[in-house]
């Protein structure tokens, strides 16, 4: 605000803030104000005006125009705000600021800024843990129709065996139910299986397993990172394996599991990591240890007759 339009009152509090007589008519209040203004500046030396630590931020606001024009309006600009506008004085942060109402306005504006930034890193931060989150929940959602299946199967070979074993009465349908049920019971499943070890949120539903070294000799990998899996040609393959490893009925070469754990040793290494694109265009080390694996399943595993 300047001088020249501030109240008889507020002239008055500036004289006694100046040291001032604060008698008189509004016009003889600015002309002491100014001659003091005055008197103060010509007080400042060269060398004491040299020696003023003050860092000075000056700013106008301009209207679009070739540079110098806009440049000296500027000047002008701020010549006047210096000598008509009220200076107000406002500690921001650790520094103190000296400007009109429209300056204190930008005081301390690279420290919001530095404030906002490293808030909205850390929000970022945030969301890339949440997309984590939400593609580990997308692939447990996309491995429950499965799960449903198998469990159903389990169900109906429970009612099946009943009829066998009790009843005496089960059809040839009854007892090709038991053989798929029994499939699934000694088969590997290594998206659900993970899950058992990752169960903290459903307790009610699951005993959370500990034994991490059993399911790695199952699978190969770590749970969390089976349940990163979205690749159902890497999850049929660790599926086979633990299935074979974990049967009475099958049981596997030295030359099956040597070639397993080639397809694993590579598949950690492609790309960046676990890169499950190997069926994908040009054929790579991974993709020939995929095809090996799965051609040798029907000749490097037999079946085991069991006696009762």
């Amino acid at each position: 605000m300047s001088l020249n339009s501030a109240s008889l009152k507020v002239l008055r509090e500036k004289c006694i803030e100046e040291g001032l007589d604060s008698n008189g008519k509004k016009k003889v209040l600015l002309k002491r104000l100014e001659t003091k203004l005055k008197s103060v500046h010509e007080a400042l030396t060269p060398e004491s005006q040299n020696h003023v630590e003050c860092e000075v931020l000056l700013a106008a606001k301009s209207v679009v125009g070739d540079d110098e024009h806009m440049k000296s309006e500027a000047k002008i600009s701020l010549s006047r705000a210096l000598e008509e506008d009220q200076l107000y004085i406002e500690p921001v942060n650790s520094d103190l600021f000296v400007a009109n109402s429209r300056g204190l306005r930008f005081a301390g504006l690279p420290a919001r800024v530095s404030t906002q930034e490293n808030k909205i890193s850390s929000l970022n931060d945030e969301l890339a843990k949440l997309k984590a989150e939400s593609a580990s929940l997308q692939g447990r959602v996309t491995s429950l129709p499965g799960s449903l299946h198998a469990y159903r199967l389990l169900r109906n070979r429970f009612i099946s065996t009943y009829k066998r074993d009790k009843l005496a009465s089960a059809t040839q349908a009854d007892r090709r139910i038991i053989g798929d049920g029994n499939a699934w019971a000694h088969g590997g499943d290594a998206l659900v299986d993970a899950m058992l070890y990752t169960a903290r949120d459903d307790p009610q539903y699951f005993v959370m397993l500990r034994d991490f070294s059993v399911f790695e000799t199952l699978y190969a990998f770590h749970p969390q990172t089976v349940l990163r899996m979205r690749h159902q040609e890497t999850i049929d393959v660790l599926n086979t394996h633990a299935g074979v490893l974990a049967s009475n009925n099958e049981t596997g070469s030295h030359r099956f599991y040597s070639l397993f754990a080639q397809f694993v040793r590579l598949f950690k290494q492609s790309g960046k990591g676990y890169d499950e694109g190997y069926l994908d265009g040009i054929s790579t080390d991974v993709t020939n240890a995929y095809l090996a694996f799965v051609n040798c399943i029907n000749t490097e595993v037999r079946r085991v007759e069991v006696s009762d």
